[in-house]
């Protein structure tokens, strides 16, 4: 029967974003299907204040992730992000992704948290 299989449109995904570097941040992303394409919708706590960071779904793990961002998402401010990127929820499960966030703009190297879309 093979492993388990990606839901299809079966309701919102929740990934977990974990601290990363001693950030303290921690939140959530909530992945809902829009017909093709994305809604996420992104909640941090820990972020520091005026700090605006940015945000990308990346490939690979949050161990191995992708330097090059697969796509972009609005940056992080007062600990909350919305968009919908233009790619299908289950490609984005069945494509090993990670969401991650950067300290800032200027230090873009360091992440802050990380979370694996499931499969």
């Amino acid at each position: 029967m093979g492993g388990p299989q990606p839901s299809q449109a079966a309701g919102p995904v929740t990934v977990t974003l974990k601290p990363q570097n001693n950030s303290g941040e921690s939140g959530t992303a909530t992945l809902s299907d829009e017909g093709g394409k994305t809604k996420v919708v992104v909640s941090v706590t820990g972020q520091p204040a005026g700090t605006p960071q940015p945000m990308h779904i990346h490939k690979g793990t949050c161990a191995t992730l992708d330097p090059k961002p697969t796509y972009g998402l609005p940056t992080l401010i007062d600990g909350k992000s919305e968009a919908t990127v233009n790619v299908s929820l289950n490609d984005l499960q069945m494509g090993g992704f990670a969401i991650n966030g950067h300290k800032s703009a200027q230090e873009a190297s360091v992440y802050v948290y990380c979370g694996e879309i499931p499969s």
